[in-house]
C-alpha cells in the first residue's frame, strides 16, 4: 500500500476531511489530495500529519504492509491486568510528569 492510499484510507476511517486534515497539519486542502495521489510530503509536515491521524510515523513509510489498515488498539490485555495508552500532543505529559515530580517531592520530603 502507497503512502498516499494509506493517508487517504486512515482518514476515511476517521472520517476526517480533507480539509479537516489539512487544518490539522498547517497546509491546504489540495496538498493533502497531491499526497492522497502520491506526491512527496516535506519532511516539516509528516509528524503533523502522523500526529493529526494519530499513527506512528513509521507506519506511513512502511513498505511491507497488508492492504488493509491496521487499527493500533487503546487498550492492551495481559495476564496481570490491562494497559491504556494515551494519545496527546507531547506537551500534555511534561507538564504532567513535571506536576507528578512536584507531588513526588513534596510528599516524599521527610518532616
Amino acid at each position: 500500500m502507497t503512502t498516499g492510499t494509506k493517508i487517504r484510507t486512515l482518514r476515511e476511517q476517521k472520517k476526517i476531511s480533507q480539509e479537516a486534515l489539512a487544518y490539522a497539519v498547517g497546509v491546504s486542502q489540495v496538498t493533502i489530495g497531491n499526497w492522497e495521489q502520491g506526491k512527496s510530503i516535506k519532511h516539516e509536515y509528516i509528524k503533523k500529519l502522523a500526529d493529526a491521524l494519530e499513527i506512528p510515523i513509521d507506519y506511513l513509510f512502511e513498505e511491507n504492509q497488508n492492504n488493509s489498515v491496521q487499527a493500533h488498539p487503546k487498550i492492551d490485555f495481559k495476564n496481570d491486568g490491562f494497559e491504556i495508552i494515551i494519545k496527546a500532543p507531547n506537551h500534555f505529559f511534561e507538564d504532567l510528569h513535571k506536576k507528578m515530580d512536584l507531588l513526588i517531592n513534596k510528599f516524599d520530603t521527610p518532616k
